[in-house]
């Protein structure tokens, strides 16, 4: 699929329009925020970690709900993004202290990156990533990590992060790391 993105600011807010070319698709505009402009959206976010990542040792949604509950203050870690296009959340991502035991040496982290399925390869996990960045530049934060599967460190490398660590943990994973200038 041939699409081309295009940002622009609207009262301090990103907005990307993506448009579908050859598709004859209409523009869509995909509008991020943190969660605590937008505490609304608190349970579909809780409910999209704790069923992609969570439940594996939670019982209950309840625990991110109460996790999600701390990310309240405005450019300041920890945060969540949230993507939402006509009102509707389709994607976040957080920005917390520490997301990888095997790293506590570093900080913050951005965890739980997810994009709803039909809303995939639409550029909008790119523009979640770099509104996290550029709040954490507000923020006054220096360089975000993230602990990622191997696979996914494309999409990560078009959005400014290097590698910089191989094999962390148990798995097929990588730290890379996003210096904010």
């Amino acid at each position: 699929m041939d699409t081309t993105s295009k940002w622009f600011a609207t009262n301090s807010r990103r907005n990307l329009s993506v448009y579908f070319g050859e598709l004859g698709l209409p523009a869509m505009t995909c509008q991020v925020q943190q969660l605590s402009e937008c505490p609304e959206h608190t349970e579909a976010v809780a409910n999209w970690i704790f069923r992609q990542w969570w439940s594996r040792r939670h019982d209950s949604v309840e625990i991110v709900l109460g996790w999600l509950r701390t990310h309240t203050e405005k450019d300041k870690v920890p945060y969540t993004v949230v993507a939402l296009v006509s009102g509707i959340p389709v994607g976040s991502c957080s920005v917390i202290e520490n997301d990888c035991v095997h790293r506590p040496q570093y900080s913050p982290w951005v965890a739980a990156v997810f994009v709803k399925p039909e809303m995939r390869h639409l550029g909008i996990a790119s523009i979640i990533l770099q509104e996290a960045a550029a709040i954490a530049r507000r923020a006054d934060v220096k360089g975000l990590y993230i602990d990622c599967l191997g696979a996914t460190v494309p999409l990560y490398e078009k959005n400014g992060w290097n590698l910089y660590e191989r094999e962390v943990g148990d798995k097929d994973s990588v730290v890379m790391l996003r210096p904010i200038k």
